[in-house]
Formats: C-alpha cells, structure tokens, sequence
C-alpha cells in the first residue's frame, strides 16, 4: 500500500526531493530573484537609499506575494499588489533610512507567497559613515 501512494504522489502532484525527502509541487508559482543580496557600500549618516530586488515568476501558477517584512523601522518595502502570472517580472523595491544606526549594517528581508518556497530572505549591507555627518 505505501508504494502505490508513493507512486500517486510522485505522478499526480509532483516529484520527490531524493536530499530533503520532501514532494515538489510542480503546479506552482515559483519566485525567482536575479539577486537575493544587495552591498549598497559605505552609506553617510542620513542618506535615504533605494535597491529593487527584481524577479520573475518562473512557475506556471500566478504568484501572490502575501506580505514582505523588514524587520525594523529604518527599512520600508513596496510590492505589486495582486497576482502575477507566468513568466511576468516585477520588483519589491526597499527604501533604507540611514540616520539611526551606525558602522556594519546588516539587514534581512522576509518575502511571504504562495510560491513553491513560501518565504524568501532577501538580505542587504553597507557601512553607514556617523563621521560624514553633519
């Protein structure tokens, strides 16, 4: 009995991931970013940045992006509502405040959908300068 589900879920709703044991979904939204990180350099104290991480959907469902958090204050994210079908591209653009934190800076953002991998982290650095400030 257990072979003839295995080979049902294998055939009907995807394939097996021989690593993690786990069933691709192969009717699915899929988000592909062209990068998942950003160096935006050394920043001065102050400045207002803006990166757009770009991407496509590659899977063969429309992709809903549900919400995308920062994580803090200093971080603001924009997106495209609603769905976007297969083979569409589109941006999550951030806008980094750099005024209230200084030296290394490391930063995640979390991208929730209904991609075949729910939740992406997308992640940017810079050193933002406190000396040029004025």
């Amino acid at each position: 009995m257990g072979l003839l589900l295995y080979f049902i879920s294998n055939c009907c709703f995807g394939q097996v991931d021989s690593v993690n044991k786990k069933i691709i979904e192969l009717d699915t939204p899929k988000i592909s970013f062209e990068t998942e990180s950003h160096d935006f350099g050394t920043i001065k104290k102050g400045e207002v940045l803006i990166y757009e991480y770009k991407f496509t959907n590659t899977g063969n469902k429309p992709l809903i992006i549900a919400t995308v958090n920062t994580g803090c204050d200093c971080t603001s994210p924009e997106w495209a509502n609603g769905s976007i079908n297969p083979g569409v591209s589109s941006v999550i653009k951030i806008t980094y405040k750099s005024d209230e934190e200084g030296g290394d800076q490391s930063k995640e953002i979390s991208v929730y959908s209904n991609a075949n991998t729910p939740v992406k982290i997308l992640r940017f650095t810079g050193y933002v300068d406190f000396s040029s400030f004025k």
